[in-house]
């Protein structure tokens, strides 16, 4: 009796297929890295403000950061300082009329001009800014703060006036102006007299900032009876409220002479 035969079992052929699988993924991978290194560059260059060619490279770094001047209300002349520009090429936006930069455009190691002009502008702080960025438009801003006051210093003199009356036929009267400053901004004054007349004198007439104007008024050498008047006059080249005018009066009557009216 002969035994049964058994089909022999297929032998699967697993090298050929293990070998293209393992191709294909080195392959994938090989395509991830190439086009991950694209991206990082692209990220790099937008972020980063690029590392090469012919722009210079590099963000762009503005010294100082910072810009703080100002002016009294009334100048013309433009504030002017300096800022000092190292990275790749660049363009200037100034973010007010009243900022100029010159240049507009350059490149690495640049000394930009940046003017400030206080014509017109009302007194107070202004903020603005100015802005450098590179060529491209869409690379890295470095931006700068500008704060620019305009001082106006508000000249005030008190009293507002005087008025002597005299016992005597060569009374002598002392008293004081306060000068004062209620604004912001350097306050330099002077005082005078408008007719110059010679019963009334001021011992001092300029100073700076607060001060004090020590006056003298007498009738002695008056020559008739009467009321006599005088206006000094307190003047602070651009404050407000400058010149002041502070009105003196002298009465003199028929006894001054000594007599009880």
């Amino acid at each position: 009796m002969q035994e049964p035969r058994t089909s022999p079992i297929p032998r699967t052929v697993l090298g050929p297929v293990v070998i293209s699988l393992a191709a294909g993924i080195i392959v994938l991978l090989g395509g991830l890295f190439v086009n991950g290194c694209q991206i990082s560059r692209l990220l790099g260059r937008s972020t980063a403000g690029g590392g090469g060619g012919g722009d210079g490279g590099g963000n762009i770094v503005v010294t100082p950061a910072q810009v703080v001047d100002s002016a009294l209300a009334g100048e013309t002349t433009p504030r002017v300082t300096s800022l000092a520009v190292n990275g790749g090429t660049w363009f200037a936006t100034p973010g007010s009329p009243w900022i100029s930069v010159s240049p507009a455009r350059g490149g690495p190691r640049a000394t930009v001009r940046l003017s400030l002009d206080p014509k017109d502008l009302t007194p107070g702080l202004h903020l603005s800014t100015v802005s450098l960025q590179q060529h491209d438009s869409t690379g890295p801003i470095a931006t700068v703060t500008v704060r620019f006051r305009i001082q106006q210093p508000v000249l005030q003199v008190k009293p507002s006036s005087f008025s002597f009356t005299p016992r005597t036929s060569n009374s002598v009267f002392e008293d004081t102006l306060k000068v004062t400053n209620d604004g912001d901004g350097p306050l330099v004054w002077s005082a005078t007299t408008e007719n110059q007349s010679g019963w009334l004198t001021l011992t001092n007439n300029a100073g700076t900032g607060p001060g004090k104007i020590a006056i003298r008024a007498t009738n002695e050498g008056l020559s008739y009876f009467g009321t006599f008047k005088e206006t000094i006059i307190v003047t602070a080249p651009g404050a407000k409220d400058s010149p002041m005018r502070i009105d003196v009066t002298m009465r003199r009557r028929k006894h001054d002479d000594g007599t009880v009216p």
